[in-house]
């Protein structure tokens, strides 16, 4: 996952920029979190198994896709899934019911 990352990120343009405005706090979206994690992983999976799948590199994708999976879900599940990813239904903050 760092190779694929590193590789993802040395393309340079969009691909460096996304997740530079993530980290420096420009872009505050967490769908763009969750695109850029899950491309960088696709990434590093179609590399894996683009010149030759062979089982042993399969099983490497596996293995990479899993561990992008278990490291992104439980952010996912602690922002809220629908506060990710539809977040303009969500009000920005929740008041208390006014008082009778």
């Amino acid at each position: 996952m760092r190779q694929a990352c590193f590789d993802y990120l040395s393309f340079g343009g969009v691909f460096t920029n996304g997740p530079i405005a993530l980290l420096s706090g420009v872009n505050p979206h967490p769908l763009s979190l969750v695109v850029h994690f899950f491309a960088a992983a696709v990434f590093g999976v179609g590399c894996l198994l683009l010149p030759f799948p062979s089982p042993k590199r399969m099983l490497i994708a596996a293995r990479l896709n899993s561990g992008a999976s278990s490291t992104i879900f439980p952010v996912i599940k602690a922002e809220g899934v629908r506060e990710m990813f539809f977040p303009a239904n969500v009000p920005t903050h929740y008041r208390a019911p006014p008082a009778k």
